[in-house]
């Protein structure tokens, strides 16, 4: 296992330096689009250093060109963020194994309340943690969160990442490079405060919690007494 990841964060290493060389091509741009994408739902891939990089990179050459960078990143995060939501919805996750342990039940009850009672916060917040915004990508699909609604507030959130992204390499990008650590708590704390903000303005403008199911309880629901019955006369065919 340990060689795997090894593998794994040697060739996203070996990926970023190649990335950071197209700095002065217009390559740069469909690649980076494709990095945000992949980093939505497969976070191993390090959209967010190439992105601080390459806008710390602008700061002291002016290339590459900034909007460009600000839009692909943001477009990608937006569609990545998207496939892990479908992921989520298409694939029943109450038969994943990961989710029939005690701890696998109490998440999924954990992101059932969240994005019922602060799914903006939960969903913009997540989006700067690596590993948080797949889990709470694919939870907002497989709890029926409202497409809509998300699509909306992860736009919010995706363009909110990319410009953190941007602005932290191109005023502190040389302070946190090698502190990504820090620059993820910065961005959780900026993305919370976000969201409770959005929240509140889409309830004051008419907008209501969403009503998601409760997938632990699914996880533990017998079977119904049809399957029963099915269950019993399968016996009797048996003997």
């Amino acid at each position: 296992m340990n060689n795997f990841w090894d593998t794994i964060t040697g060739f996203s290493g070996q990926l970023e330096e190649w990335i950071l060389q197209l700095t002065d091509s217009l390559w740069i741009y469909p690649w980076m689009y494709i990095l945000s994408v992949i980093d939505g739902f497969f976070p191993v891939v390090p959209s967010e250093s190439v992105i601080i990089a390459s806008a710390t990179a602008w700061a002291q050459t002016d290339l590459p060109w900034l909007p460009g960078i600000w839009l692909a990143a943001a477009a990608g995060a937006w569609c990545g963020d998207q496939i892990a939501y479908g992921i989520g919805r298409l694939f029943d996750v109450t038969k994943w194994k990961m989710f029939n342990s005690e701890k696998g039940k109490a998440s999924l009850a954990w992101a059932d309340s969240a994005l019922e009672k602060r799914g903006s916060t939960f969903i913009i917040a997540a989006r700067f943690i690596p590993m948080g915004r797949v889990i709470a990508n694919i939870s907002a699909g497989a709890l029926r969160y409202p497409h809509r609604r998300f699509m909306g507030v992860d736009a919010i959130g995706a363009l909110i990442w990319a410009t953190y992204s941007v602005v932290l390499g191109i005023f502190t990008g040389s302070l946190f490079s090698d502190n990504l650590v820090l620059s993820i708590v910065v961005g959780v704390v900026a993305g919370v405060l976000m969201g409770f903000v959005i929240d509140r303005v889409m309830q004051k403008i008419g907008f209501s919690p969403p009503d998601v199911p409760d997938l632990s309880k699914e996880v533990d629901a017998p079977a119904d007494d049809g399957d029963k019955n099915d269950a019993a006369s399968d016996g009797r065919d048996n003997s």
